[in-house]
């Protein structure tokens, strides 16, 4: 039997809605894919991304991103906002409800595909766990959301609300926490590719 053919038959069997996405892109993804998908996410990131954030930048600005730090506070938001014209402020909030947004799938379902490929002869154990970068795209999206209810309610009043930045820098956290637990999945798996194919080679 072939290497190929003997992943496919440790795909999970179980039911539900989560379960059949989690076996589609086991079955579907491969070198292949997830190298094409590497490429979408880069070029995305490149050419889409940094040119939209140049609408909202600030030279010499001590906060040029909220969603890239590791949680931010009530100061920071402020500061971020503070030092923007109302229409950086409107290119901000678009950028997060567009471009940011697309960004998150496209990362997501790149970080899915490497997982499926990696942990392919292990699905029978890990299940959906191909899918965990996903909960990095739902908390990233979250704190998209905050932040856009933040800017609109600063173009109205020049202030934030405390609790919603809490909020925001909680989903923001959290995205982060996931990002690592999706890395040092990535990682494990590599090490078992290695393993297994050692392994193998030994067995020759």
């Amino acid at each position: 039997m072939s290497r190929n053919s003997t992943e496919s038959v440790n795909l999970p069997k179980r039911s539900g809605p989560l379960s059949l996405v989690s076996r589609f892109f086991y079955a579907k993804s491969n070198l292949v894919t997830a190298l094409l998908a590497t490429a979408i996410f880069a070029g995305y990131l490149v050419f889409v991304l940094t040119a939209q954030g140049k609408a909202f930048a600030v030279a010499g600005s001590t906060v040029k991103s909220l969603g890239t730090s590791l949680g931010f506070g009530q100061t920071e938001i402020l500061a971020f906002l503070s030092e923007r014209s109302d229409q950086m402020i409107s290119a901000y909030i678009n950028f997060n409800l567009v471009w940011d947004t697309l960004f998150g799938l496209i990362y997501g379902i790149m970080y899915v595909i490497w997982v499926s490929v990696l942990f392919k002869p292990h699905s029978h154990r890990v299940g959906i766990l191909n899918l965990l970068p996903l909960g990095q795209v739902v908390f990233d999206w979250l704190e998209n959301a905050s932040l856009t209810a933040l800017s609109n309610q600063f173009l109205e009043d020049g202030t934030i609300s405390s609790s919603m930045a809490l909020v925001a820098s909680t989903f923001s956290t959290t995205k982060w926490v996931f990002s690592l637990l999706v890395y040092v999945m990535i990682l494990v798996g590599i090490v078992m590719r290695i393993v297994g194919a050692l392994k193998v080679r030994s067995q020759r």
